[in-house]
């Protein structure tokens, strides 16, 4: 009998043997400190982890890749990631779309000022847009 998956997550660690770059860009970002700045209570709500962690109850705290591109199991593998069709037919997401964002950054958040999905896709962008030198 085969043995079962217990997750189609993969974390950002797994994502950092290739991607390290990426990775250390994203360790910079508010993103990958989401979980820490919730309190003690909020980290076991899960309706603050939804959003303040990849997967809480498997140790994917922050806002790790796979909140962005998509659980990693069948993309994460390397002969796949190197063709980029196949990545994203077995759900690799780019990441870019505005939907993205604001699964968790929603109009009644708590923000100052009004989320701009289009202002803030530079600071987690990890690569230039397509086109730009």
């Amino acid at each position: 009998m085969p043995e079962a998956v217990a997750s189609d997550l993969v974390g950002a660690l797994r994502c950092r043997t290739c991607h390290a770059e990426a990775y250390e860009q994203w360790r910079q970002t508010p993103h990958a400190r989401a979980f820490d700045r919730l309190a003690p209570e909020q980290r076991r709500d899960p309706r603050c982890t939804a959003c303040h962690a990849t997967a809480a109850d498997e140790g994917l705290t922050g806002v790790q890749c796979e909140s962005c591109h998509g659980p990693g199991r069948h993309y994460a593998v390397d002969a796949v990631m190197r063709d980029p069709a196949l990545a994203r037919a077995v759900g690799l997401d780019r990441g870019d779309a505005a939907g993205v964002c604001t699964r968790c950054h929603t109009a009644d958040g708590p923000r100052l000022v009004p989320f701009d999905p289009d202002a803030a896709m530079p600071l987690v962008r990890h690569r230039p847009p397509p086109g730009a030198h």
